[in-house]
């Protein structure tokens, strides 16, 4: 008889031995079962049916829809959760595009963004189901979607991609692959054939998951044997060995904290119904905070803490995070300093100061100076999108008064970024006149069935007069102008016939333009039908994580153009309402 020599093991003589028959010396028994919901989770699925390669030319393997290139990268068969009838890019998105270049863009593809334009289309792009390109290759890009996913706390996403398929042979994956279906709870896949690598790899995680695995499907012998090499190995984690026995033994006494917690401490952690704690969060990434965040049973500060860290990833919606915000406990004499006090916090505390004190102010001016402050967030003119999202109910609960000057810009941009343009048009009325027409070409861009046709006509016009020789364009001129033209809005003569000459103007002076061959590259590829998913990585590569704050008038234009040739109009159209609201300042 094995002896029990430390907790788990207890815990499955307790549970196992005398109930389950005991397993002989062929392959160890794998759990089964029905479905399961775990506390958070997802309902898990059947695995995949193995894919089987067949030796096919010059040694390669070959298998009908899956790629193997020159490198013995294997992508395997299309997957995704996207295809041409909800909302994906097309299977053949990246059929005459570069490989190395795609993976090269995919690894580098803003999904973890606030930005609502870069994370809406980067999913997209993500979650297509796609062949691959063709070409040498040193990651599979199934790969690189998952961990995208999980980077971007898009955790459901990730575990049913990675359900999708198996890659034999690929450790890369594998362990990808595993982290998915620990973070989404997938109970059929996690001791499945999908992780075999449990069974072959002396790593430390694949020790760990081959304990857990051989515990739960009730082999003693197995799991102890296992866990007598992870001591060997000085990989002894007395929480993780708690977590697994609580899990076995139906208990859920909170384990000590482990130094280095990995995606299965999770995974067992919801299993048998404790929070993912701040603490543990701190030391893991997105995909573990976004669960600390989401939790009710952490405190509302310890919420707070977890969402600060990924405040900038977007892996929280905008109505979670005011949630998490509005309940902190906010002691009143920091109401009285709010502005003062925010300029020194992080900025998802420094947003639930400013928050709280905007709504508790009754008077119209101060609340107006307040929900600037937040708006504005201490000078980061690329965060106004989300500062925007935040704030929405405020400065729609604003009246438009005479006495609020000073903020009626900034709030009329807040309120059409938060999709209220309807109410963004009565706070028009900027100071500098060129700033004023532009926002109302904004307006006319982000609610295109506007009855205030007239107004933005008259807007265009006194845009392209004062742009027209010998006059000197403004860069702000340029962009209105040139992105109605793109966008295919109607436009006065003189605006038309300016277009395209402002459009061409290279705009120097500001912090980040792209290298002209990335430009050219774009181009080529918004020429080719068949290279639409590397039109949309490539857009993505030029505006990055932050938006398009500080790219040039004729980068944001091309951008825009190129997407709506090939079809994006919709993304065109987000890009554009976003570059024009952060350049009209």
């Amino acid at each position: 008889m094995i002896a029990c020599r430390n907790s788990i093991l207890a815990a499955l003589c307790l549970a196992v031995l005398g109930s389950v028959p005991a397993h002989g010396q062929g392959a160890p028994a794998e759990a089964s079962g029905a479905p399961q919901t775990l506390p958070g989770g997802d309902e898990a699925t059947a695995p995949a049916a193995p894919v089987e390669f067949k030796p096919g030319i010059l040694g390669k393997t070959v298998q009908s829809g899956v790629t193997t290139n020159d490198l013995g990268i294997v992508d395997g068969a299309p997957v995704g959760t996207l295809d041409d009838s909800s909302d994906g890019l097309g299977q053949s998105m990246w059929a005459s595009s570069p490989r190395g270049e795609i993976e090269d863009l995919l690894g580098a593809i803003p999904l973890v963004s606030a930005d609502p334009f870069a994370r809406t289309l980067a999913r997209r792009v993500v979650l297509t189901t796609s062949d691959s390109p063709v070409g040498p290759a040193k990651r599979a890009l199934v790969t690189i979607r998952i961990e995208k996913l999980l980077q971007a706390g898009m955790i459901a996403e990730a575990g049913a991609i990675a359900a999708q398929l198996q890659l034999s042979g690929d450790a890369d994956f594998a362990r990808v692959q595993a982290d998915a279906f620990l973070y989404a709870g997938r109970d059929n896949e996690v001791c499945s054939p999908s992780t075999a690598t449990r069974l072959t790899s002396d790593e430390q995680f694949w020790l760990q998951l081959r304990t857990w695995c051989f515990a739960v499907a009730g082999d003693t012998a197995s799991a102890e044997l296992t866990r007598a090499v992870l001591d060997a190995q000085g990989g002894a984690d007395e929480a993780l060995d708690t977590l697994m026995a609580d899990a076995l033994t139906g208990k859920t006494a909170p384990p000590r904290e482990s130094v280095h917690p990995t995606a299965l401490h999770i995974y067992l952690l919801r299993k048998i119904g404790l929070a993912v704690t701040n603490a543990i969060a701190a030391k893991l990434g997105t995909a573990a905070n976004t669960l600390a965040a989401r939790d009710s049973r952490n405190s509302p500060a310890d919420r707070l803490a977890a969402a600060t860290r990924i405040s900038q990833t977007g892996a929280l919606a905008p109505a979670e995070m005011v949630a998490i915000m509005n309940a902190q406990s906010i002691p009143a004499d920091q109401l009285t300093r709010a502005p003062e006090l925010a300029a020194g916090l992080a900025f998802l505390p420094a947003q639930s100061l400013l928050r709280r004190a905007a709504t508790l102010e009754s008077r119209p001016p101060a609340k107006a100076a307040l929900l600037a402050v937040a708006l504005s967030a201490d000078g980061h003119r690329d965060r106004l999108i989300q500062t925007a999202l935040l704030n929405a109910d405020i400065a729609v609960s604003l009246p438009p008064s005479p006495a609020i000057v000073v903020e009626r810009d900034l709030i009329a941009r807040a309120l059409i970024l938060s999709g209220r343009s309807d109410a963004a048009a009565a706070w028009l009325g900027a100071t500098d006149k060129t700033a004023s027409q532009a926002l109302q070409v904004l307006l006319d861009i982000a609610s295109p069935a506007s009855a205030n046709a007239a107004a933005t006509q008259a807007a265009l016009t006194g845009l392209a007069t004062g742009a027209a020789p010998p006059q000197s364009p403004s860069p702000l001129s340029a962009l209105a102008i040139g992105l109605s033209d793109v966008l295919g809005r109607p436009m006065p003569a003189n605006a038309k016939s300016l277009a395209a000459s402002l459009e061409g103007t290279r705009w120097e002076g500001l912090s980040r333009r792209p290298s002209d061959d990335a430009v050219r590259k774009l181009e080529d590829a918004a020429s080719q039908p068949s290279r639409r998913g590397e039109v949309a990585l490539r857009v993505l590569d030029i505006v990055g994580a932050n938006g398009p704050s500080d790219l040039p008038a004729d980068v944001t234009i091309e951008c825009v153009r190129v997407l709506q040739q090939v079809g994006l109009g919709d993304d065109a159209r987000r890009l554009a309402i976003e570059a024009l609201a952060m350049a009209a300042s």
